[in-house]
């Protein structure tokens, strides 16, 4: 797992209360998701969560980024939806978003 975006702003309450019903589920201890995941250290979480929540994120472009370990990042990331029809799985690989950028 590498990191690609923050996503914060332009919830809803709702939206927001749902996300974090969900991820409240799937917490993960903190000692053992540093070990898992591949990030830069000004980018640590305060909260890990275990990769069962997909998020369908809208953006202006993607773009390079030497903050995100994925080497691009979601401009102006937006939620559009909660996947509950996907696992993490099933989302959009790094490779899937390198090529969508290339085109």
């Amino acid at each position: 797992m590498k990191t690609l975006s923050k996503i914060g702003t332009g919830l809803t309450d709702e939206q927001f209360r749902e996300i974090k019903g969900l991820a409240d589920q799937h917490l993960s201890p903190q000692n053992q998701a540093n070990s898992k995941y591949n990030f830069k250290k000004e980018l640590k979480a305060d909260v890990w969560i275990e990769p069962k929540i997909v998020l369908e994120i809208a953006a202006d472009e993607i773009s390079k980024s030497p903050s995100h370990t994925a080497g691009v990042a979601l401009r102006f990331p937006r939620l559009v939806k909660i996947r509950r029809d996907k696992d993490w799985q099933q989302a959009t690989t790094l490779q899937e978003l390198k090529e969508i950028r290339q085109a």
